[in-house]
This record gives structure tokens, C-alpha cells and sequence, in this order.
């Protein structure tokens, strides 16, 4: 035991603490200072998820399929004339089958509105694969032998003869080009945003 604290002051003998200055003169009696806590780890943040959009790569490819293969579709079916009536289900189709997809690829759910905007990016890219054909069938029925061919190939479906003569004077007509686009516009626009729309609807009930 030291006969003087640090503070110079003379200690009694057995002496707990310094008179003087309040020193402990015991290492058992100096306090005991925890250490702090660690801060906990901070948690790891998730992303959210990009929006719908022509910047979503996922997107983009899956209306891209799915807009390929409505037009494939609606193509071959329109060479039977009992699945005619049906044309307007394709499109329908197309949106839903856009979600299916594209939840399958990412794992994230779709809102309606969000089921709506990736049926209507879908409906985008089947009106352009429209526009170029209409646009290749109107350069080609340029030549008389190309009229000859398709009015003979629309015959062969079991389309009358008036209806084939209606459908190339179409052809034929910048304006009647212009009345077909906005009418396949409309069509391939408004018909997948409801499937998309009924595809968010339903598959959120998984």
C-alpha cells in the first residue's frame, strides 16, 4: 500500500481512497468500464425492382416473344376459317401470356397497372412487325403477278370473290393502308393492355 497518493497527500495506513483528492488506492476498487456494444451490421438493402418500361431488359424480350408470337398465331389461325372468330382472343392472349412470362423470368409480381404497361410494350412491338409486313405486301403487290398470286391464294382459303377484290382495292389505296394500320394500331394496343391487366389480376392469387 503506497504511503502518499499521486496527488502528494500523505496516507493513513490501509487506506481505501486518497482524503485528498478521492483516488482509489485498490486496482479492485478503480471502476470497470464495459466495453460499448458493437453496432449491429447494417441490413443488407434489396433493390427494388426496375419498372416496366423499354429500359427493363426482361421486359423488352419478353413482349418481344410474345408479340412475335401473337402475329404467328394470328396468322396460321387465320388460314382456318373456324378459328376466325377467335382473332380478337389472340391479342387478349398475348398480355397475359406477356405477365406469365415475365414473372416467370424475374420472380416479381405485377400490379395491374404494371400488368397493363408490359401488354401494351408487347402490343407496340406486334404492330410494327404489322407495319413492316403491310408495308412489304404493298411494295410487292406492285406487280401484277403478285395481285394474280394472293388473289389466288385468298381464293384457295374460301374467301369470296367479292371480299378478295375489297381487300386488294385496300391494298391498293394509301388510304385504305392508313384506315388498316390504325385499325391493327388499336387492336394490338388496347387488346393486350386488358391481358395484361386480367394476367397481373390472376396470377397475384398464387
Amino acid at each position: 500500500m503506497p504511503d502518499r497518493c499521486t496527488c502528494g497527500a500523505v496516507l493513513p495506513p490501509d487506506a481505501l481512497f486518497c482524503h485528498k483528492c478521492g483516488k482509489p488506492q485498490r486496482e479492485d476498487l478503480l471502476p470497470v468500464v464495459e466495453p460499448e456494444p458493437a453496432a449491429p451490421p447494417p441490413l443488407p438493402t434489396i433493390a427494388a425492382p426496375p419498372p416496366i418500361g423499354f429500359h427493363n431488359g426482361p421486359a423488352v424480350r419478353v413482349a418481344l416473344m410474345a408479340g412475335i408470337l401473337s402475329i404467328v398465331v394470328t396468322f396460321v389461325t387465320g388460314q382456318l376459317a373456324l378459328l376466325r372468330p377467335l382473332a380478337l382472343v389472340w391479342p387478349v392472349a398475348t398480355g397475359v401470356l406477356a405477365v406469365f412470362l415475365y414473372r416467370r423470368a424475374t420472380g416479381q409480381r405485377l400490379t395491374p397497372l404494371n400488368g397493363a404497361h408490359l401488354g401494351w410494350i408487347c402490343g407496340i412491338f406486334g404492330f410494327v412487325i404489322v407495319v413492316i409486313m403491310l408495308t412489304m405486301i404493298a411494295v410487292a403487290l406492285s406487280e401484277p403477278s403478285a395481285v394474280s398470286a394472293m388473289h389466288d391464294q385468298l381464293k384457295d382459303q374460301g374467301i369470296s370473290e367479292a371480299d378478295v377484290t375489297q381487300l386488294l382495292n385496300v391494298l391498293h389505296s394509301p388510304a385504305g393502308i392508313a384506315g388498316g394500320l390504325l385499325m391493327f394500331f388499336l387492336l394490338f394496343t388496347i387488346l393486350p393492355v386488358f391481358g395484361g391487366m386480367i394476367g397481373a389480376k390472376l396470377l397475384d392469387r398464387d
